[in-house]
């Protein structure tokens, strides 16, 4: 979360300027309402030096293997331009703009900042960027910034004025390329597109008459908005997903962080909100992870998985686990599993056996890898030939409702029923439509080994010791507990998130997170990684300014 602002900002000194030409010859004339695409204020890690509350995140930050994986991220980010742009960009263009990027993006990790998209969806969108800077980096922004118009060759700066502030402004060859930087007191305000840019006149109004251009965020560290269904195609993300507009908000509490989203999706997306059917004949200890949906038929509807091995109608109620026991490294990581309703489970699978062989051989690269058969002594299809994971499909049953349950891996050979105490924390809320507990660091542990394996069945490179990404991993893992995450419907349309955890993630979403930040097209949305290279010695990042539980004891919200 550290790295969003520095990321966006990137982006838009890359994209927002560079990509005004053809934008403007394709919109001119045409004019739109503005919209907010995207907003963020981040109180910076210097104002979290001191705070009690803090004291979790800054031993994180100060792992060697954080400090090391952030310096190539943020090196990365400051050769963006050439990632977009490829040979559009000189590589003498690529290392100067590199240089003159790098030490602004560490005052963008330690100093509060403020970044908002708008535009309307036809046009350009403008960009205004707030930063609160020492007096002595003013300066170096000052000279950093103007030296990137020139050498991207968007011009010399010209000097003026705004509401009293230094400013100065450079207009491209299009008359509606504009960049212009104010310095208003403690604040730098940069603004980049429309020829107007009325945003910036207004951040430098509000500090002229209060001091500051936003409110002091008193009741949150990050907050950030994404207005996901108009950046459906700038971000390419997925067309057949109901993106939804959302709100942010991240504060430390204790040794956890509470994060919380609200979600207002453009169609409605929940299901009906049956009573909770646990299938706890299934679900066994010990346990590491537990997640429970319901109302979900809208999001599965469309599942080609589930639709090609006809496995329909799409179920309302989905559950999913997995087993663990320390110490994790002798353990089996590859014991996750799933159950959700279906009827006539038992035929359904049976059919599936033929459908399956010619969906995976049009999905698998290696020969021998379709293997899919019914067997009959075991009631299960079962998918044979794989290294080290043998998934199956099976059906149960559980108070008269035909399941289907699968896995990775045979489970253990126990009995034990989920605590009751985990369950007990879907019992009393009328609108919980998803709760997901995890032991942060089995999960991350498994999800860890599981990647790798997916890359290896799949021929894609993998996490190596060479990257900066796997050791921060393996040294993320013992410091991780309990991380809670529950979803309700406001309504049909609106679901609201609130989570506790150590670092706002979960074991997938830190697999994912890292692989993005190590793959080849970064700060691109994607997840390919590179092939093996040597590791670089960590340089100077800037530092901020100064045995796991088996149980949640208590929900998000009590926290």
């Amino acid at each position: 979360m550290r790295y969003l602002t520095a990321i966006l900002v990137v982006t838009a000194m890359a994209c927002g300027v560079g990509c005004r030409k053809k934008a403007a010859e394709e919109n001119a004339g045409r004019r739109a309402e503005m919209e907010v695409l995207v907003r963020c204020h981040f109180v910076g890690t210097a104002s979290l030096a001191n705070n009690s509350n803090a004291a979790k995140l800054r031993e994180l930050w100060n792992l060697p293997e954080t400090r090391r994986f952030a310096e190539q991220t943020l090196h990365k980010l400051a050769h963006a331009p050439q990632t977009f742009y490829g040979e559009r960009v000189a590589p003498a263009q690529d290392e100067r703009g590199a240089a003159l990027l790098r030490p602004l993006l560490d005052d963008l990790l330690l100093n509060e900042s403020f970044l908002q998209v708008r535009g309307p969806a036809d046009q350009t969108a403008e960009w205004t960027l707030l930063v609160r800077l020492p007096a002595d980096r003013l300066p170096v922004w000052r000279a950093g910034l103007t030296e990137l118009m020139r050498l991207w060759g968007l011009g010399a700066a010209a000097t003026n004025t705004v509401e009293g502030f230094a400013a100065w402004e450079v207009k491209g060859t299009d008359a509606r390329a504009r960049v212009r930087c104010v310095e208003a007191g403690q604040w730098l305000v940069l603004g980049i597109g429309r020829n107007d840019l009325p945003e910036v006149g207004e951040a430098a109004r509000r500090i002229k008459g209060a001091g500051r251009p936003i409110r002091v965020a008193s009741d949150y560290w990050l907050q950030t908005e994404l207005n996901l269904p108009r950046l459906v195609a700038a971000l390419d993300l997925s067309p057949a997903i109901q993106w939804p507009h959302a709100e942010l908000s991240v504060i430390g509490k204790g040794e956890n962080l509470r994060s919380s989203v609200r979600m207002v999706f453009p169609e409605p997306v929940t299901g009906p909100l049956d009573p909770w059917n646990i299938p706890t004949n299934v679900i066994n200890d010990p346990l590491v992870s537990f997640t429970a949906a319901r109302g979900v038929s809208p999001w599965l509807r469309n599942c080609a998985l589930l639709q090609q091995l006809g496995l329909t109608p799409a179920p309302n109620d989905l559950f999913l686990w997995a087993q663990g026991r320390k110490p994790l490294q002798r353990d089996v990581p590859f014991q996750t599993f799933i159950a959700f309703p279906l009827k006539d489970a038992a035929s359904k699978l049976q059919r599936a056996e033929d459908r399956a062989a010619p969906l995976l051989g049009t999905n698998s690269q290696r020969p021998g890898l379709t293997q899919v058969s019914w067997l009959t002594n075991r009631h299960q299809l079962f998918w044979r030939g794989l290294p080290m994971i043998t998934p199956f499909l099976r059906p149960a049953e559980y108070q008269g409702t035909e399941l289907v349950v699968g896995g990775l891996f045979p489970p253990s050979p126990l009995t034990n029923p989920p605590p009751a105490e985990l369950l007990s924390q879907l019992s009393d809320q009328s609108k919980l439509v998803y709760y997901d507990w995890e032991i942060g660091e089995a999960r991350l542990f498994q999800w860890r080994v599981m990647a790798q394996l997916f890359a290896v069945l799949a021929d894609k490179p993998q996490f190596t010791t060479n990257t900066a990404g796997l050791p921060w991993l393996m040294a993320m893992e013992p410091k991780l507990g309990n991380t809670v995450t529950e979803i309700t419907a406001d309504s049909p349309k609106e679901w609201s998130l609130v989570r506790k955890s150590q670092i706002g993630f979960t074991g997938v979403e830190l697999v994912a997170l890292t692989r993005w930040l190590e793959s080849i097209h970064f700060p691109r949305l994607g997840f390919e990684l590179p092939p093996d290279r040597a590791l670089q010695p960590a340089s100077m990042v800037p530092p901020p300014a100064a045995n796991a539980p088996t149980s949640p004891s208590k929900k998000p919200s009590e926290q």
